[in-house]
């Protein structure tokens, strides 16, 4: 099954071509904005579909779901008779824009169908949350109106709109669509280094952002400000402009230009802890006549540690996120991409001029695979810790020399530490799993590492995201790679397309702690000892944790999930031969215990 598409992202002098292509919500105003998605594009010479990157080429209209003779509900609980396979068509579609879901029948074939009953552009909804490139397979050389995928999770919020009314979306090409239009996206603006920043090393940003006159009249006051709200209110408001902007003009509002904003740098340890949004306003003085990309925003949070789970008195435990995290600093994921048989390596990259105030202890992460057809529990999954010391400074260094099938900038990856978790349960699927690192070491000021999560099960195995960030506008302004892929043998140093915040939140804490026994370990041990069929562990916390029992050799024995009440739980050894076992626990904080346990 052909996956969300590998890129490697190319720079140039500005952003690339494609950047005023759009599947946008028109109306009503729940809906607006842009989403992320895939479209059949013409040059791939099967699909005779309009080509998005030749300005003007759009599509606006009304949604309709197409309806034929299938009958039942699909393996996602979606009517059968709207994934379009079966002809006739019973619905006029005449004027509108289908909406059909993905499961059995080809893309090209659902796309023709809906051509052939009026449809004027063809939306098909993902039956995972995440966009993938579409196959024309035989019928799509007769397509010829527009072809876009959504994810599962956005096909849903347009189906529940559509409940209520009209729903109205743009789907191509937004040069020269209207008369007066300026906007942005959010692929094209500087947003925090880190969704879920520490504030032991964090030192702000400075904001920037793409704009676009998309529309056919000249613009002479176009003004852009940036914002930043944070946990005490107002933190930062700057606006540049007013400035004229031709038709089709782009202006460059990015640190170095002559229109710039202003640093947002307070120094280290002048952040307030808390949630902050970042809002981008773009405004020409009079009516949009296409406002839904006028205002563009992003969370992020500032933490100490001192409310997460990981946190240890005296040790300033905390966390380093590149996606959004929760209140206890646990990533969020709502998007597992893949594209794998054999291999692969989700990875955030780490480089700070202050680094060495933290040590990394281990990783948060999210595990994901379908459960009705595959299994979690048992998995391998490995967390490496990488120092990458190639010899280039920025993706513009000539030393920079790249290609995914030779790997000439991914020669000198010194693996520093690792972990290894096994999910204990089926039910572990999209919650967050803790891998601490056989050995905590802490980082160095100004060295470049990479924090990855490995499965050699990565045909069925997968890593979360979170798809509500998007990082191409730093790794295009900043010239830093973000999150890198290794799959069946190569790097992408660009990440996957349009999803490149991996849900990986590391555990740091002070590195005075290293080696004083502070590092999440907790007492622990287990009665009777020596024990036959049942053993009864023993530890100073309450809530699930996971056990994993290795014998003398090495080899797993068991991996269960154990529930603390008042701090004990019992586990059968029944299955286990005679001989001495290691417990390995792992609280639902990351706090370990480990002891051993004879079994007669």
């Amino acid at each position: 099954m052909k996956k969300i598409l590998l890129t490697l992202t190319v720079f140039a002098a500005g952003f690339m071509a494609h950047s005023q292509v759009v599947c946008s919500g028109v109306s009503p105003a729940t809906i607006q904005g842009n989403y992320t998605f895939e479209w059949c594009d013409p040059a791939g010479l099967d699909w005779s579909s309009p080509d998005f990157l030749v300005a003007g080429t759009f599509v606006e209209d009304t949604l309709m779901w197409s309806e034929d003779s299938g009958t039942g509900i699909n393996p996602q609980g979606n009517p059968v008779s709207q994934e379009g396979c079966s002809p006739p068509q019973i619905v006029d579609l005449t004027g509108k824009i289908a909406m059909i879901y993905r499961n059995t029948c080809e893309f090209g074939a659902k796309a023709l169908a809906a051509e052939n009953a009026g449809a004027v552009a063809v939306i098909i909804v993902n039956r995972d949350n995440e966009v993938v490139g579409m196959g024309g397979g035989a019928d799509g050389v007769s397509v010829t109106i527009p072809v876009v995928m959504l994810s599962s999770v956005d096909g849903a919020a347009l189906a529940a709109e559509m409940l209520n009314g009209p729903v109205v979306m743009l789907l191509g090409n937004k040069v020269g669509a209207y008369p007066n239009d300026v906007g942005a996206n959010n692929g094209e603006m500087l947003i925090s280094p880190y969704a879920g920043a520490n504030s032991l090393q964090y030192d702000g940003f400075t904001p920037g952002i793409q704009v676009y006159n998309f529309g056919s009249v000249d613009q002479a006051n176009v003004t852009v400000n940036a914002k930043i709200d944070g946990p005490g209110g107002n933190v930062y408001d700057e606006t540049v402009g007013p400035l004229s902007m031709l038709s089709t003009d782009t202006l460059s509002v990015f640190p170095g230009n002559p229109d710039e904003f202003i640093p947002w740098q307070l120094g280290v340890g002048g952040y307030a802890n808390g949630l902050y949004t970042l809002t981008y306003t773009v405004d020409m003085g009079i009516a949009d006549d296409s406002d839904f990309d006028n205002v563009l925003t992003s969370t992020f949070s500032i933490t100490d540690g001192t409310n997460t789970p990981t946190a240890n008195p005296g040790s300033m435990s905390g966390i380093l996120a590149l996606s959004n995290v929760d209140v206890n600093g646990m990533p969020i994921s709502n998007t597992s991409p893949s594209n794998s048989t054999t291999e692969y390596q989700s990875c955030i990259m780490i480089q700070e001029p202050n680094a060495s105030v933290m040590a990394v202890a281990g990783m948060y992460f999210v595990p994901h695979t379908d459960t009705s057809v595959n299994d979690l529990a048992g998995a391998e999954i490995f967390a490496n810790a990488y120092q990458w010391d190639d010899a280039w400074v920025d993706l513009d260094d000539p030393a920079y020399q790249f290609s995914p099938t030779t790997n000439d900038a991914f020669q000198n990856l010194n693996l520093i530490t690792f972990g290894t978790h096994y999910p204990a349960s089926n039910d572990d699927v999209d919650d967050v799993a803790y891998v601490k690192f056989t050995t905590p070491f802490q980082l160095n000021d100004g060295a470049r590492y990479l924090f990855c999560l490995q499965t050699f099960e990565s045909a069925t195995i997968s890593f979360g995201y979170d798809g509500a960030l998007n990082y191409d506008g730093n790794e295009g302004i900043l010239r830093q790679p973000t999150a890198p892929v290794h799959v069946d043998g190569s790097w992408y140093t660009g990440g996957w397309a349009g999803v490149s915040s991996p849900a990986i939140s590391l555990h740091t804490f002070n590195p005075a702690a290293i080696g004083l026994g502070e590092v999440d370990v907790v007492d622990g041990n287990a009665f009777p000892n020596p024990a036959t069929d049942k053993v009864t562990v023993s530890i100073d916390a309450n809530g699930d944790a996971t056990l994993e029992v290795v014998n003398i050799a090495g080899k797993v024995a068991m991996n269960n999930t154990i529930t603390l009440v008042s701090g004990s739980a019992d586990v059968d050894m029944s299955s286990l031969e005679s001989g001495v076992y290691i417990f390995n626990v792992t609280l639902e904080n990351g706090q370990t215990s480990q002891f051993n346990v004879i079994k007669n």
